[in-house]
């Protein structure tokens, strides 16, 4: 596995793929994988002093991320024969990688093959980059830094991973962590979006370009110095108007296009050399200037670049329209803007002087229709269609084939971008610069609210259209998103519409928790509800949003009071209103609320809540989500019966329909259904069943990392319980893999107690109970508070062990308040046997508590239905009879036996092992009796 992985170093590699090259011709389980993973990661060191070989990435396989220094086998004979001198540094090599196979994001924008006069520019801010981790390209607008940055994406092979962020398609600072979170694909959510970013980073020598940083500098400045300070492998990129100012920041000035001096004659040939006149004779020919550049017109078209002062976009916009007034007419047109501002006003809304002034001279060149038109698309944040546009331009002045002619003409000038979309859509964008200029011209019509209102009321339709088209979904793509989020900031302005903004809000719920976008959706739901008009205080628009919130706090981490608070205020509303369907969503969701906190009396209240109303309104998909939740409220409480009869008619009735269609709350419901399903045939005395259903869970879970972390944290025990330590090695390596790279970085404390019970089953009693005692209080502050009790049960396991007998009674103490607090809990027959093995073992042990506490212990464990802890309680009273110097007692051993009987044959736990043992080492006469 190891040499497929490093022969495809920095690509992943699928678990079919690795089985195929270890395995081949042989049938093996995947879990083979898994196991052997975890044994490769520890022989490597993965994980010793920051050392990271192999990333898991979660539903796709595995990634080998460190560098390789590949050589021809003659080298490698002479290298290992003649080692190279301590003081030597071996230097890291891309020989073997094809730099076409670099992981470059695919959210790119057109490639760019060349620009005129920028090879010189490219080489330095190549080795600039390699030599300094932060370089920003800074210069004015339109000067190229965008097409630099780009050319060096493409060009520079020395990275693993280059990826391209476009920060012009937001307005908010407060917004760029949560876009290039998502530009990285990083989709699971969580309470540290930047460490979520380092670690997407991290995995692989990276480059990160963060492109039109200027308004939104100081959000981004922060980021990128955590990003710096957290991930030493990654090198950032930025291009800004404005350098940074942050420590170890490098500033390359991107220095306008050269120009002929203007030192008298210029010939054709002399001209053309410098690439401020190339250009502007290439553009001159793009706009329809058909006739070569003469020698008498040379210093004209040099004076006409000496006072664009070399701006490569400048010269395009004036160059384009050459065809139109001939160079001599261009040059007129220039001498006569003298008025135009140069230099304007630090708070100009356009992204910086120079090039507003360029746009306002660029501006009255454009006939009135087609200014007109450029002003109102300046509403579109991102990219449009031309149908789109004429949605939102199109009045009693402006019809269709004018929108159409104006685009055309805008697209000529380069101030409207055409790009490559679907076969049948041409998609449009205006380049960032000229859409803050028309937004200023634009805010000073007397029509700005109309459009900007047609532009709302067109993504509120689309969105409704969207919904409709994915059955209540959404289909909506993240390149509209910009197009929303400009809606909802007018609609909220002061000249907005705020019940449009409502309307706008709750239909961008469902696409904005389908991409992931779970802050945001957050942010828009909490400001609608607190500026709600009040006509639709008590309807439905105000109950979608409440929803909203509720699912996006939860699953985005804020498990707090505003989670319960708007649960409850959504049940009380949809009980108002007779919204069965969301009540009984609420009520999924406050069950999950409970059993988080670890209140599994009120977990039970409220699935008995929802399965009273699922009977009365609810059809099969709604009866099997109460099975669900009752089953895993029962299983918890410890009646393992109750919780398996449930499962089965509920898994019954869910084969019966499509498992789409369910809401948040309640597919989380499911899915913690299956596991704990396994979980109870295990307490049921069916191991090997349960295991198998274990991982069947995990497998199926392991496109999507959030269920992934579930399964593991909730499926792993059982395998420690039944001595599958190799295999509970794998799981818990592998959702270490995943949470230390902090996608799920609320699941990363949970998984420490798991490796902490490892060690304890391993014989590392020391270590074990450390770390179980540190992450005592971090899992109680967590959302998994629930996972307390696993964790308490093991740390009194190990101080046993230790002679900790004291601080053993303390915690179990602990561990019984907390089950009576919580209304019982599956481990409470476990607490009391472990309470009467330190009292039996202390230096003065009181017996008689001890076998009043096993008594009641395996009454308990017989009316719970928990054969496993049953087995271990009457181990225990047996062993405790043997340490008084009693005589076995012959009922205990009979019942002993019967319990061993009752388990599934084909599969030994440990204590099924030494059941047996103890049982065939007893005297004769007690078997006998």
């Amino acid at each position: 596995m190891l040499v497929a992985l490093v022969q495809r170093q920095g690509q992943v590699v699928s678990r079919r793929e690795l089985m195929a090259a270890a395995w081949s011709g042989l049938s093996v389980e995947d879990s083979n994988v898994r196991v052997q993973m975890a044994h490769l990661r520890r022989d490597l060191g993965c994980g010793v002093n920051g050392e990271r070989y192999i990333a898991s990435v979660a539903g796709r396989g595995y990634c080998f991320v460190a560098q390789v220094d590949v050589r021809e086998p003659f080298e490698l004979t002479a290298a290992l024969a003649n080692p190279p001198l301590a003081e030597e540094k071996p230097v890291a090599s891309n020989v073997g990688r094809n730099p076409t196979e670099r992981q470059t994001s695919s959210r790119l924008p057109i490639r760019q093959k060349k620009a005129l006069g920028r090879d010189e520019s490219l080489t330095e801010l190549i080795a600039s980059v390699e030599e300094r981790r932060l370089v920003t390209v800074v210069g004015p607008g339109g000067v190229g830094k965008t097409t630099l940055a780009l050319l060096l994406a493409e060009s520079n092979d020395s990275f693993d991973a280059v990826q391209f962020v476009d920060l012009g398609v937001i307005d908010d600072g407060a917004l760029v962590v949560g876009l290039v979170a998502s530009t990285l694909g990083v989709r699971v959510p969580s309470n540290e979006p930047i460490r979520d970013i380092v670690s997407r980073l991290e995995t692989q020598r990276s480059l990160l370009i963060l492109d039109n940083c200027e308004h939104v500098i100081d959000a981004t400045a922060r980021l990128i110095d955590s990003v710096l300070e957290r991930s030493p492998s990654t090198h950032i990129l930025a291009t800004s108007i404005e350098a940074l100012r942050i420590a170890g920041e490098a500033v390359y000035l991107l220095r306008p296009l050269g120009t002929p001096p203007n030192t008298g004659r210029l010939t054709a040939k002399h001209a053309l050399a410098w690439p401020s006149v190339e250009l502007f004779m290439q553009r001159a020919a793009d706009g329809g200037h058909v006739a070569a550049l003469l020698d008498e017109q040379a210093a004209s078209v040099a004076a006409i670049c000496r006072r664009l002062d070399g701006n490569p976009l400048a010269i395009e916009l004036v160059a384009s329209r050459v065809a139109i007034y001939g160079l001599e007419g261009i040059a007129d047109l220039l001498d006569k803007q003298v008025v135009l501002r140069w230099r304007g006003d630090r708070n100009a809304v356009a992204r910086h002087q120079t090039v507003e002034a360029l746009l306002d001279w660029s501006y009255v060149l454009l006939s009135p229709t087609s200014q007109t038109v450029l002003d109102r698309l300046s509403v579109f944040a991102g990219e449009f269609s031309l149908e789109s546009a004429a949605t939102i331009v199109c009045d009693d002045d402006i019809d269709v084939a004018d929108i159409a002619e104006a685009v055309g003409d805008l697209v000529d000038k380069s101030m409207l971008t055409s790009l490559i979309g679907s076969p049948n859509t041409a998609h449009l964008r205006l380049r960032d610069t000229v859409r803050s200029y028309a937004v200023a011209k634009l805010s000073m019509s007397s029509d700005a609210d109309q459009v900007r209102r047609r532009h709302a009321v067109y993504f509120l339709n689309y969105l409704k259209m969207s919904c409709l088209e994915s059955d209540g979904g959404s289909s909506l793509r993240e390149a509209d998103l910009g197009g929303v989020r400009a809606a909802l900031e007018w609609a909220f302005s002061d000249t907005g519409d705020l019940r449009l903004a409502a309307e706008i809000c709750s239909f961008s719920v469902a696409p904005l928790l389908n991409l992931f976008q779970l802050e945001e959706c957050r942010k828009w739901c909490k400001r609608a509800l607190a500026t709600l008009p009040s006509e639709l205080d008590g309807s439905e628009l105000q109950l979608s949003l409440i929803e909203g919130l509720a699912i996006a706090s939860y699953f985005g981490g804020k498990n707090d009071g505003e989670v319960e608070e708007a649960i409850r205020r959504g049940l009380e509303l949809s009980y108002s209103l007779g919204d069965h369907r969301r009540e009984m969503h609420f009520l999924a969701g406050l069950s999950l609320i409970c059993l988080d906190a670890a209140n599994f009396r009120c977990c039970l209240e409220s699935s008995e809540r929802f399965a009273s109303k699922a009977a009365m309104v609810g059809g099969a998909r709604e009866m099997a989500t109460a099975g669900w939740m009752l089953g895993t409220a029962h299983h918890l409480m410890g009646d393992q019966a109750a919780a398996e009869s449930t499962y089965a008619t509920s898994f019954n009735i869910a084969s019966t329909f499509q498992p789409a269609g369910l809401g948040y709350f309640e597919a989380y419901h499911k899915l913690m259904a299956k596991i704990a399903k396994a979980r109870v045939a295990w307490l049921r005395g069916s191991p090997e069943l349960a295991l198998k259903q274990a991982e069947g869970v995990i497998n199926e879970s392991s496109d999507d990392a959030a269920s992934l972390c579930i399964s593991l944290l909730l499926g792993t025990p059982m395998f420690l319980f039944s001595g599958q330590l190799r295999k509970a090695d794998s799981f818990i390596s592998e959702l270490n893999e995943l949470t230390s790279r902090a996608q799920l970085a609320a699941y990363h404390e949970a998984g420490l107690t798991l490796r902490g019970q490892l060690m304890l089953m391993s014989g590392d009693i020391a270590a074990s109970v450390g770390i179980l005692r540190s992450m005592l209080q971090p899992i109680r502050s967590s959302r998994f508070n629930s996972l307390v009790f696993c964790t308490l049960r093991a740390l009194a396991e190990g101080l046993v062990e230790l002679g900790e007998h004291d601080e053993a009674i303390a915690v179990l103490e602990m561990a019984l308040a907390q089950s009576e607090k919580s209304g019982g809990t599956y481990l409470l027959p476990e607490f009391m046997r472990l309470k009467a093995q330190v009292l039996s073992s202390r230096l003065r042990p009181d017996y008689r508590s001890a076998e009043k506490l096993l008594h009641e212990a395996s009454d308990l464990a017989s009316r719970n239905s928990s054969l496993a802890w049953e087995l271990r309680i009457s181990i225990s009273r047996l062993r405790l009879q043997e340490s008084q110097g009693r005589r076995t007692d012959p009922h205990n051993v009979d019942h002993l036996r019967q319990i061993v009987n009752r388990f599934d044959r084909g599969f030994e736990t440990p204590d099924l092992r030494a059941a047996a043992l103890y049982l065939r080492a007893l005297p004769s006469e007690a078997i006998a009796s």
